[in-house]
């Protein structure tokens, strides 16, 4: 065992310095690891329920009591309230067996302690149980929706008054539909190339495919199209096959069908949605990660060269803000640039999508003061406007509960991307959200409790950009301790949000006896019961990290006997895992425990 493994027990302790007044003011937005806001917490779930009761009596009081008192009094009542009380201990009694993510010592996966204000949103909503399907089901809750996405667009810099969206039960639903509105649009434009290239313009396929609206527009004026003659070769009208034969007489190639752009970096709901739109997989392709473990702008050039020369059509470029592995983000500022030249140069308008799922909330940082995020993660934040979608969740840095996401559009034209009739619904206008939801039935709850932490905390500097700044702070935190620790522990050099991984490697050693080291580690603070931390665990695959891999473990001349190298994930959320006041200083406390359990490994 190296001497070193011992020099955080030598590190003098330094008082921190206080929290400054805007810190101390957002802790009460939180219940506390040790539930110090109960009191006033409790105050207000009685006085929502109180509320609610009142609601319930007032609204036909003429009606009279469906259950009496002597209802009330009788045996087989009382019996079966006590049944009734004994499964709701049972049911208090079991949950004290779930994961404790509320607490500092929880820094596994993308899951924290919520709000009280998204807390308390939720409780009402459920009270209320509005379902936002349409305003015949949901008066407030549909309202309360459009005003929290409106929240959400100006949050990423849109404009709420040009563009749309809504909530869904998250980010693997709300990538989801980016697909269905990229396809839909390039639906709408392949058949009006086809119409016009039957009628004699001389209009390629990729010309056809990416032709943009106002070309569109101007097409079926010209042209005369109708909506008739559109069905005829739109692929989602008239079927794949019939249309795909249509394309091939009118174009004269074998038509293969459009591709998909997705960096290596993705999080897996990628593949579910590719599968679902029954593209193939061959026609999901994959853009190469850098040594940074981000997208590579070179790799994305070349996959759009090659789809060009094969004449597919490229149905979206995807980015990530955010990695699920290394919460990083690509350059998306670069990609945008990428996808405006090709526009300015070729013609060719393609879809770009952001998967902002964990990091869209950055957006909420003071990025022109602040230096703790590189100068890549700065631009792509300012170029996420630019983008045609983008998806959040609000379950995740939004502090917001289970399950809330949303999908956002730039365009209101590109959000409404299709006509759908419900008899037994009234869709109130053409802008109703109802029909352009992948769910039927949808719980507000997601934005009423997204609305309350907007209004209250604040999706802004002072707000949101305080916590998150804290968390990153953290993350810097425990990677200087880490640093002073031991030079045994390899930590991701290009971290830029709150995410930290690493793993343990002495110089030379292989990947299968680091990654076996990493396994140990995991185990020994998995989440498979209560331990002094829990932390979560990621593999890299050389396929998709093959650059950041070769970069990342030279740093101890690794031997390359595994095909992919596991790390220990720590995702840095809790706003009081860096805290002053408690008696335990977590990032210290993790240090320790950690190097404690190493020593038992040698």
């Amino acid at each position: 065992m190296s001497h070193d493994l011992h020099k955080r027990d030598t590190i003098d302790q330094v008082p921190p310095e206080p929290c400054s007044p805007e810190e101390v003011a957002l802790k009460s937005f939180f219940l506390g690891p040790q539930s110090e806001n109960a009191p006033w917490l409790r105050e207000l779930v009685m006085q929502i329920l109180d509320n609610w009761f009142a609601w319930r009596r007032l609204l036909y009081p003429a009606d009279g009591r469906a259950i009496s008192v002597a209802d009330q009094e009788s045996t087989r009542f009382l019996a079966k309230r006590e049944d009734f009380r004994t499964r709701i201990y049972e049911l208090m009694q079991r949950f004290q067996n779930e994961m404790p993510s509320f607490s500092p010592r929880y820094i596994g996966h993308m899951l924290t302690e919520a709000s009280m204000p998204a807390l308390l949103g939720h409780i009402i909503t459920v009270l209320h149980n509005p379902n936002n399907i349409s305003g015949e089901a949901s008066r407030v809750g549909i309202e309360i929706e459009e005003e929290a996405i409106h929240e959400l667009m100006k949050m990423v810099r849109y404009q709420p008054e040009e563009g749309n969206g809504h909530f869904t039960s998250g980010g693997t639903l709300a990538n989801l539909e980016s697909c269905l509105r990229a396809r839909g649009r390039m639906a709408k434009w392949l058949a009006a190339g086809a119409a016009a290239r039957a009628a004699g313009r001389n209009i390629g396929l990729m010309e056809a495919a990416h032709m943009g609206w106002e070309y569109y527009d101007r097409l079926r004026v010209d042209d005369r199209m109708d909506d008739d003659l559109l069905v005829r070769f739109n692929f989602l009208k008239s079927g794949a096959l019939r249309t795909v034969r249509e394309y091939e007489k009118l174009f004269g190639f074998p038509y293969e069908g459009p591709v998909a752009l997705v960096p290596n970096n993705k999080h897996y709901s990628w593949n579910k949605s590719i599968d679902i739109m029954g593209m193939g997989e061959e026609a999901f392709r994959g853009i190469p990660t850098d040594r940074n473990g981000r997208m590579s702008v070179d790799g994305l050039k070349k996959e759009l060269d090659r789809a060009l020369g094969e004449k597919r059509p490229v149905m979206m470029v995807v980015s990530i803000a955010g990695t699920t592995e290394l919460g990083d983000f690509d350059p998306i500022h670069e990609v945008q640039h990428l996808l405006d030249t090709w526009r300015e140069q070729h013609g060719l308008h393609i879809w770009h999508h952001i998967d902002a799922a964990y990091g869209g909330f950055f957006c909420t940082l003071d990025i022109d003061k602040i230096d703790l995020i590189s100068q890549s993660m700065t631009e792509a934040l300012k170029s996420m406007h630019k983008a045609n979608s983008i998806t959040i969740d609000p379950h995740k840095l939004g502090y917001v509960p289970y399950s809330s996401g949303a999908i956002l559009c730039k365009s209101k034209r590109e959000y409404f991307y299709k006509k759908t009739h419900a008899p037994y619904i009234n869709f109130r206008d053409a802008e109703d959200r109802g029909p352009q939801t992948v769910e039927g039935s949808r719980s507000a709850a997601g934005a009423v409790s997204t609305w309350l932490t907007a209004r209250s905390i604040g999706l802004n500097r002072a707000g949101y950009g305080i916590i998150l700044e804290r968390t990153i702070r953290s993350r810097m935190k425990l990677e200087s301790l880490f640093a002073e620790a031991s030079v045994r522990l390899r930590v991701n050099p290009h971290a830029e949000t709150n995410v930290l991984c690493f793993c343990v490697a002495d110089e030379g050693d292989p990947l299968s006896i680091v990654n076996r080291r990493t396994q140990a580690i995991y185990e020994a603070f998995s989440p498979d019961e209560n331990h002094d931390f829990f932390v979560s665990k990621t593999s890299l695959g050389r396929n998709d990290y093959k650059a950041f891999l070769d970069d990342f473990t030279s740093g101890w001349d690794a031997v390359q006997d595994a095909g992919e190298l596991s790390l220990i994930r720590l995702v840095l959320m809790n706003p009081f895992f860096d805290n002053r006041e408690t008696d335990v200083y977590y990032p210290e406390e993790f240090v320790s425990k950690l190097l404690q359990f190493l020593d038992t490994l040698e």
